[in-house]
């Protein structure tokens, strides 16, 4: 893989993850016990299952999600989408989230 391709790879994560916590914090500002479905993130998003699901993985690891799993929920990787408190609080915080998704 070039170095170029990698870089917009990298950016590409980037965009998405931060567009999923911004997507969560709308929701939480507005209704503070929603979660929001994965299909709707993926639309929002702009983004395909694929990519959607092990980043969403990723940001749970973090400790910045929580996913409600199901077997009802393929092909995602969990049924709901809910923000945490560590996920709010990095958000709320304009320098820690410029940092970790510079996009």
């Amino acid at each position: 893989m070039s170095a170029k391709k990698e870089t917009a790879d990298r950016s590409d994560h980037f965009r998405l993850r931060g567009c999923i916590l911004k997507m969560l914090y709308g929701m939480f500002r507005e209704h503070p016990y929603a979660q929001a479905e994965p299909g709707q993130i993926m639309e929002l998003c702009r983004t395909d299952v694929k990519e959607l699901n092990w980043n969403l993985v990723y940001l749970e690891k973090c400790g910045y999600l929580e996913l409600g799993r199901s077997f009802e929920s393929p092909p995602f990787i969990a049924c709901s989408v809910a923000l945490t408190a560590q996920g709010i609080d990095l958000v709320e915080n304009e320098d820690e989230y410029g940092l970790r998704f510079p996009c």
